[in-house]
């Protein structure tokens, strides 16, 4: 992030996409999430799936397909034969995303971008696995999401969602997105999830992996790295954040995080929800 000059208000300004993305790509430098949430699907994942040919997949807010880069290799070594959809409403994402993906698909593995939101997405065909990846956070009607997704799936099909618990971030937005965002109107875990599942009568069954965020840059003055970490957990440009209240949350931040070989880490874990066909919603 370039350097620019404090003007400190009582709100930080919100982050550019291009500023965002930075940040993000800074977090989950630090963090374990991702490892954790593909650890947990070649272990306890893979062995559930049914070997059919061709196996369909649905990802659904792929942004710039990090992740299903990752995940499908991981999928592909179980499913020969494998149909690979990915869902994503921003028009550049998906640009990138095809050149990405563009002679990398593998013997075996078709790559589908489509360029709507989900709620544009027609179900023209069965899918086997549809998966959320920290991405319910940005879809308006949860609930309408979740029922669009169990449409999807076939007999022996399965949702996944991966999604933020209420500890580690949260514990920060609870605290302070209102104060230094101006709103917290987007907070949503997997709390929220689960009362959605429970209302509508929604089988599911709920793993919290263990992962954590190394969090130490956050207390070295000027780094840029500890500015775009804060910056993401609070969803706005810290550089322009109330120095006074900056120093408050970076205190509150530090009494979340325990100490491990001279780093300070962020109890982090990841909810994995998993959705089975749900007979009375077809």
């Amino acid at each position: 992030m370039t350097t620019v000059t404090n003007t400190a208000g009582p709100l930080a300004p919100p982050l550019s996409l291009e500023a965002y993305a930075h940040c993000f790509l800074t977090f989950r430098k630090h963090s374990t999430e991702w490892l954790a949430m593909l650890r947990w699907s070649q272990e306890r994942l893979l062995p559930r799936l049914p070997v059919k040919s061709p196996f369909a997949v649905l990802s659904v807010g792929a942004g710039n397909g990090d992740f299903d880069r990752r995940f499908a290799p991981l999928l592909h070594s179980r499913l020969k034969n494998m149909e690979y959809v990915m869902v994503e409403p921003n028009a550049a994402l998906c640009r990138r995303l095809r050149e990405c993906l563009a002679g990398h698909a593998g013997e075996g593995v078709r790559f589908e971008v489509d360029p709507l939101t989900f709620e544009d997405f027609a179900i023209r065909r069965i899918f086997d696995l549809v998966h959320f990846t920290h991405c319910l956070y940005y879809i308006p009607d949860r609930q309408a999401a979740i029922d669009h997704a169990l449409k999807a799936i076939g007999p022996k099909g399965l949702v996944l969602i991966f999604h933020q618990t209420p500890w580690g971030i949260d514990q920060v937005q609870q605290r302070f997105l209102k104060r230094v965002k101006g709103s917290d109107q987007e907070m949503f875990t997997s709390r929220e999830i689960q009362a959605i599942l429970e209302r509508g009568g929604i089988p599911y069954h709920l793993e919290e992996v263990e992962s954590h965020i190394n969090v130490s840059e956050c207390f070295r003055p000027g780094s840029a790295e500890g500015e775009a970490l804060l910056s993401f957990f609070l969803e706005s440009d810290v550089r322009h954040l109330d120095p006074a209240l900056k120093q408050e949350v970076l205190a509150y931040l530090h009494n979340l995080t325990y100490s491990r070989e001279d780093r300070r880490l962020l109890h982090h874990p990841v909810a994995i929800f998993s959705l089975p066909p749900h007979k009375d919603r077809e």
